[in-house]
């Protein structure tokens, strides 16, 4: 049961999520940029794949621009999760791709609200809990959005915005 039970400082399903929200708000952003977007239907693109094509297409993204080496490391983190029952190090992955992300923004990061070990559950009525991993990936998903031409409107009433039109 410990392998398939969430526990408090876990990143997986967090990671899993952002990973589907990127991959959605890579797919809407190709809708809006590409003339022809139906010519890629049935191509059954890697979401590696689908990042390339989005960072070689943007007119608004420099394709040296930081976040898609960032992308590209939620990526392989998501990976890491999906294929492998321990992944090798995680938490040193995981850490790298924080520091990334702060260091690029130029934000400091807020102390997480989520500070207990494996194994540990945060009292229930305490609310949401937020690692230092979710609250980068939430930066690095709005600057992104924005980046892309994505409003906050947009992406707050689609919940994401693979329906953002």
């Amino acid at each position: 049961m410990r392998w398939i039970t969430p526990q408090a400082g876990d990143p997986t399903y967090s990671l899993l999520k952002a990973h589907l929200l990127f991959e959605e708000l890579l797919n809407a952003y190709l809708a809006r940029s590409l003339s022809h977007v139906s010519a890629l239907q049935g191509a059954r693109l890697t979401f590696t794949q689908t990042l390339a094509v989005a960072r070689a297409s943007s007119r608004h993204i420099e394709p040296d621009h930081w976040v898609w080496k960032a992308i590209a490391d939620l990526n392989r983190i998501r990976n890491s999760l999906s294929h492998e029952a321990q992944p090798k190090d995680l938490q040193k992955k995981i850490a790298n791709y924080v520091d990334f992300v702060v260091a690029n923004t130029k934000r400091p990061l807020p102390e997480p609200a989520l500070r207990v070990g494996p194994g540990d559950m945060p009292n229930a009525n305490q609310g949401h809990h937020f690692t230092a991993a979710d609250m980068v990936t939430i930066g690095l998903y709005y600057t992104t959005a924005s980046l892309m031409g994505f409003s906050v409107k947009e992406i707050e009433k689609a919940g994401g915005v693979a329906n953002a039109g």
